[in-house]
């Protein structure tokens, strides 16, 4: 049993134990996926078991109390503050993923196409560029089309030239 007491020792003590939370504290913010807080956990375990390892026993108990108490008043401290309002996402989304596409523009409406339709691609109405769809299959870049249905979030076309 060591009767000196070593700076080093403790100082290497103390490293690993804060290493272990900081990649605990990467995993839940950074990096989710159980890799980092894995490690952290198994350096948090490693720094508690080190010191009795090492004969060092009191010692140990006094290091098992602080790291406790340090992983316990981290965890009130991260549920009862305002960590989590400072970095959560809190913005609204007020668009919708299928937009009804019979107010934008009508059946028979001449346009012309933008990209290639393949058979989906973007085309010009007036002042409007909308994603269509071609029936026909491939139409090329700057060709007239037609729309000849509109279903709730797709334009259907066809080539002016067929």
């Amino acid at each position: 049993m060591p009767n000196k007491f070593n700076i080093m020792f403790w100082l290497l003590i103390a490293g690993i134990i804060s290493i272990g939370l900081l990649f605990i504290l990467a995993e839940v913010l950074f990096i989710p996926g159980g890799i980092l807080g894995v490690v952290g956990g198994l350096l948090i375990i490693y720094g508690i078991y080190l010191p009795y390892a090492e004969g060092y026993e009191m010692g140990a108990h006094i290091n098992l109390v602080i790291t406790l108490l340090v992983l316990t008043g981290s965890l009130f401290g991260v549920i009862r503050s305002n960590t989590w309002k400072r970095i959560e996402l809190s913005a609204n989304i007020d668009s919708k993923a299928k937009e009804d596409m019979t107010t934008k523009v009508s059946i028979g409406e001449k346009g012309i196409s933008v990209s290639r339709l393949t058979p989906m691609g973007k085309a010009r109405f007036g002042s409007q560029f909308l994603e269509v769809t071609s029936i026909t299959g491939f139409v090329d870049q700057q060709t007239e089309i037609e729309i000849i249905n509109i279903e709730q979030d797709k334009i259907i076309v066809k080539p002016l030239n067929i």
